[in-house]
């Protein structure tokens, strides 16, 4: 608690502080261990000063949604930022052009673009969390990624500074980006088309269809686990290693869709992970694949502590 003596009562700042703070029900997949530190702003301004507070040898970890995350139970140490979902501030440009805050939910920001004749969002739809992970991570389904709308994107550097990244600064890649865990994605400005709202629509039911066919839904899970290989989807790999189901503890491969993965209700952090090397262990063994990890996992195992 020593590395936090300055937050401890400080005026400075107007944001929400907690201690030893349990993360377990605000992570989609209900599992993970307690923050040493989360910090939830208020603001742009708030998030900005109280950046400055933190010693630069504590480490930070920033979310969004917890949508895309595994957190080890045995915590996060350091300070944990929450973005939340007021800062959602939107600003329309001529010229097809929109400027969001990264609280927005992905969802929310397909429907924006609808509302506005803007053609390009309608993978949105698809996609958990916010619109900061989104870019953080080059978030993308159905052949769109994030990185076809981006135009420049506004960082909170970890001194507290503002920096903007246009879209080749930003080195998007298959679901990567140039963002570390201790840069903070504040707003970005995104290119779109003009486009007919029948169209759009179509599209964006097309996806949310989609969507439900094909993947859980009112159950516990993080999104995809695992990157797709070249030229093959995971979920094929891990079907075709004869895993469908497969259950460790409370963690379960979901029979809809196998690179998903599912809390039966009374999962472990380290259940997800032992699930999940298992998985590759098999897929390679099966097919001379290694798969990558799609979810982040963060945080310290309970062995470590």
């Amino acid at each position: 608690m020593s590395e936090f003596h300055n937050l401890i009562n400080s005026n400075l700042f107007q944001g929400r502080i907690f201690f030893d703070k349990s993360l377990e029900n605000l992570t989609w997949l209900k599992v993970g261990g307690r923050a040493s530190c989360l910090y939830i702003p208020k603001n742009k301004k708030d998030l900005a000063v109280f950046l400055k507070q933190i010693n630069n040898k504590v480490k930070i970890n920033v979310f969004g949604r917890l949508s895309n995350v595994l957190i080890r139970d045995g915590g996060i140490s350091g300070v944990t930022i929450l973005i939340p979902p007021s800062f959602s501030e939107i600003e329309i440009h001529r010229n097809n052009k929109i400027t969001l805050s990264s609280g927005m939910l992905d969802k929310n920001v397909s429907k924006l673009a609808f509302d506005n004749n803007l053609g390009g969002f309608e993978f949105l739809s698809g996609i958990p969390g916010n619109i900061g992970g989104a870019i953080a991570m080059n978030a993308g389904c159905y052949g769109s990624e994030i990185k076809d709308i981006v135009e420049e994107v506004l960082i909170l550097e970890r001194d507290g500074e503002l920096k903007s990244y246009n879209n080749k600064e930003m080195k998007f890649s298959y679901r990567k980006s140039i963002i570390k865990k201790d840069q903070i994605i504040i707003e970005a400005t995104f290119q779109g088309r003009h486009e007919n709202k029948v169209n759009i629509k179509e599209k964006i039911d097309a996806v949310i269809s989609s969507k439900e066919e094909s993947q859980p839904s009112k159950v516990a899970t993080g999104g995809s686990t695992f990157k797709n290989p070249k030229d093959v989807k995971a979920w094929e790999l891990i079907n075709s290693s004869g895993l469908s189901g497969y259950k460790i503890g409370g963690a379960m491969i979901s029979p809809i869709h196998n690179n998903f993965f599912i809390n039966t209700g009374n999962a472990s952090a380290k259940d997800f992970e032992k699930l999940g090397e298992f998985v590759i262990h098999e897929v390679e063994k099966h097919h001379g694949i290694r798969l990558e990890w799609e979810i982040h996992l963060i945080g310290d195992s309970i062995d470590e502590i």
